[in-house]
């Protein structure tokens, strides 16, 4: 053993990081309005998305616009303007924000060659 004058520091333990998740399990940072709420879930079952993905993508777009502290109903405006790959792009770039940086969503896109380009290709 090792004698000195620093104060010892607990080993962080993997169980420390279960036992706080657990500890805030059932306690919401942020409150979001109920109607707010359906009405974004309502608006995105009608752009195609399944109940569950619908939920869980208003609740993410709710949640972002409370912190950085806009207007659900300009959202939900907005949001109806837009087509259904637009809601796609904007819904992977919020829940981006959310995600740790080593793991990101992205949208796959298709390129189409043009004429001119596969006239000057020689097989």
């Amino acid at each position: 053993m090792i004698y000195n004058n620093i104060p010892s520091e607990k080993p962080a333990s993997s169980s420390d990081q279960t036992v706080e998740v657990f500890n805030n399990y059932y306690t919401a940072p942020i409150n979001i309005n109920n109607n707010e709420l359906i009405a974004m879930v309502g608006l995105l079952e009608r752009k195609g998305f399944s109940p569950v993905a619908a939920e869980s993508t208003a609740i993410t777009i709710l949640t972002q616009a409370s912190i950085d502290g806009y207007n659900a109903m300009q959202i939900m405006d907005t949001l109806t303007g837009l087509d259904n790959i637009d809601i796609t792009k904007l819904v992977a770039e919020i829940v981006n924000l959310n995600r740790l940086k080593t793991s990101q969503l992205g949208i796959a896109q298709t390129f189409s060659i043009s004429e001119t380009v596969t006239r000057n290709v020689l097989p």
